[in-house]
């Protein structure tokens, strides 16, 4: 710092002093403010300015010294006796420091451009020992002041440097705090001709250097959040760990911790707040909609909460579409109350609070209400955003007013009832546009129209056949199915007539195929199956007694097989051999019990059960095992069969 105060800032014993700038000594102890430092009695900021203005203002200068001389002539009495009292006062005071130890100065009353470099020490140990930057600031400038040859200049210096190098490290400290800005300022009010004041460069370049550093950091991991990685947002916070500087690691880190772990929870309730809106419910999109207006403003999935905000406002614009499908306007106003303004829909819902209100309007149906709806159409202007869709049902339900004319003069042609009555009103009604949304309503109408006329004309013929029918004989039947046949596919009476056809047909087909059956019964009866059969197949497939006479054909067959069957058995027998009987037993036992020749198919295989017993119990006079493996193949289900197992048991014990 250079010296450029006045010499007569300075007391008599400092006036030896040069202008030349101090040269700094650079120290490598720290100097420690002595305990005998003056206390300050004023608050530092009050202090520091009060000195600031002392050290830099000079003492009042004489403005005409031949005055001076002139009044000390004339008041020479006077200024004789100042000067022995101020030469007296200084004795005392002098002979009082000689035997007294010095009290400590009183730093606020202290006139600084007078006060001696002893006192300006003490007093610049007090400023510093407070250790803010202002103080230490204070305490420099109250003794670098002094001349470069003044006794205690190398003190002054080394306590320069110190307070220098604290208020370097108050910079640093405020750097940590998170205050660059502030660590930068401090910094540069170093005294330049100090030590400390030549790492200032470098040290605030380091500073900038980390600032930007951790900024990127954190401006990278906010985007990777942005774009939901929250894996790689992580891991751009854990570098703010090693950038060096305790604001960054420390509260920034936890800040930005926190910050992802509130936008996974914000995620979490985006994807329900979706969830919910795809149920397309009035329930479903107010849960929604709460869900989005909790996240926070400065949650870094903000703007995509946004865009979730927007499209459930697109859906429950959707959904009310469809409630006014279903002619619902009352929930489609529920859920256009639902959506807040901050989807930035408002002038398209309060567009569709008009369009349901005209379509409740044109819901009655009539001319007057359609009338009405497109009349409160008329109130979407050109530049709104649903005015394309209101132009379009303006021109919908004016097409539908024509239409609906159109039809009313059709219902009045059609009052008459007459057939041609009936064609002109069918006519009339064939004119309205198939665009039109009265079509659906004339074309049911027409239909009604088209059915009556049928109705008229072939009503007569159906009834004719009917009366033909009661005849009852094969002739007036087949006359009646004449008749209604005259009746053609496609028209009302259609589907009447031809069962009435299925009816008659039936009565012609039993008339003619009844006699067959009686014979192929009678045949039956009398034990001539094979004759009752082939008569009873005469019945063709497709007549109304086909599926009776196949049953009776199906039992008699098997009643003719029963026979064959057991005729068979017997024949086998005949043989006399084990193994004869054995299949004649089976045989008899496939004839099936309801065949006719069931029961002397049982009595057959009983008696040759028996016979078998009877082969080997002849047997076990000669040959134990011959016996046994006889009995063994007499069958379960026959009379001998318990015997057998008796037999059985006694051969097998004798057997050796």
């Amino acid at each position: 710092m250079s010296n450029r105060r006045d010499s007569a800032h300075w007391s008599a014993g400092d006036t030896h002093r040069r202008p030349s700038p101090r040269k700094a000594q650079r120290l490598s102890s720290t100097y420690t403010v002595p305990s005998s430092a003056p206390r300050l009695h004023t608050s530092g900021s009050d202090e520091i300015a009060r000195l600031h203005r002392q050290m830099h203002s000079a003492p009042p200068v004489p403005s005409d010294s031949s005055s001076l001389w002139q009044r000390l002539a004339r008041h020479w009495q006077l200024s004789a006796l100042t000067v022995v009292v101020i030469f007296a006062g200084l004795g005392a005071v002098s002979a009082v420091s000689l035997f007294r130890i010095p009290n400590l100065p009183n730093c606020r009353a202290i006139f600084w451009p007078t006060a001696s470099a002893s006192t300006r020490l003490q007093c610049a140990d007090a400023y510093a020992a407070q250790g803010e930057v202002d103080s230490l600031l204070a305490a420099i400038d109250l003794i670098d002041g002094l001349p470069q040859d003044h006794p205690l200049r190398a003190e002054i210096n080394e306590r320069i440097e110190v307070w220098a190098e604290q208020i370097l490290d108050l910079a640093e400290q405020t750097f940590h705090q998170g205050k660059l800005d502030q660590a930068i300022a401090i910094a540069q009010r170093i005294p330049q001709d100090t030590s400390a004041a030549q790492q200032v460069r470098t040290r605030v370049s380091r500073w900038k250097e980390t600032w930007e550093e951790a900024e990127a950091i954190y401006e990278a991991a906010q985007a990777e959040l942005e774009q939901k990685n929250f894996r790689e947002a992580f891991a751009k916070a854990t570098q703010l760990l090693s950038v060096g500087n305790d604001y960054w690691e420390t509260t920034q880190y936890e800040a930005l911790t926190q910050l992802i772990s509130q936008a996974r929870q914000d995620l979490n309730r985006l994807g329900q707040a979706r969830r919910l809106g795809q149920r397309g419910t009035l329930e479903g999109f107010q849960e929604a909609f709460k869900l989005v207006a909790s996240i926070d403003p400065d949650s870094p999935l903000h703007r995509e909460a946004q865009r979730v905000l927007r499209q459930l406002g697109r859906e429950v614009l959707d959904a009310a579409e469809a409630a006014l499908k279903r002619e619902d306007a009352s929930t489609a106003t529920q859920l256009l109350n639902l959506v807040p303004r901050e989807a930035g829909l408002r002038a398209e819902i309060s567009d569709f609070y008009v369009i349901i209100q005209a379509y409740e309007l044109a819901w009655r149906d009539t001319v007057a209400g359609l009338e009405a709806g497109i009349q409160r159409l008329q109130s979407i202007g050109q530049d709104q955003p649903l005015y394309a869709r209101a132009q379009g049902l303006m021109q919908r339900w004016q097409s539908q007013i024509e239409g609906l004319s159109k039809l009313e003069w059709a219902r009045r042609l059609a009052d008459p009832g007459t057939v041609s009555d009936l064609r002109a009103a069918i006519s009339e009604a064939d004119q309205i546009s198939r665009t039109s949304p009265a079509w659906s309503e004339a074309e049911r109408q027409i239909d009604r129209w088209q059915r009556q006329i049928e109705t008229i004309e072939d009503g007569p013929i159906l009834e004719r056949a009917k009366g033909l029918a009661r005849g009852g004989d094969l002739q007036a039947l087949r006359t009646a199915i004449q008749e209604a046949r005259r009746i053609e596919p496609g028209r009302v009476l259609y589907r009447e007539a031809q069962d009435q056809i299925d009816q008659w047909t039936a009565q012609i087909q039993r008339q003619e195929d009844e006699p067959l059956l009686r014979q192929a019964r009678q045949l039956a009866n009398a034990g001539r199956y094979s004759e009752a059969v082939t008569v009873a197949a005469r019945i063709g497939a497709g007549r109304v007694l086909y599926d009776e006479a196949q049953g009776e054909i199906q039992a008699w067959r098997r009643k003719v097989q029963g026979q064959q069957q057991l005729q068979r058995a017997y024949q086998v027998a005949q043989q006399g051999t084990v193994d004869a009987l054995v299949e004649a037993i089976d045989l008899a036992q496939q004839i099936p019990a309801d065949s006719s020749e069931s029961a002397a198919a049982v009595g057959a295989a009983n008696q040759w059960s028996w016979d078998l017993l009877r082969v080997a119990e002849t047997e076990a006079r000669y040959d134990l095992n011959r016996a046994i493996a006889i009995a063994q193949r007499i069958p379960p289900r026959t009379e001998a069969y318990a015997q057998a197992q008796l037999r059985l048991q006694e051969w097998q014990d004798q057997a050796p």
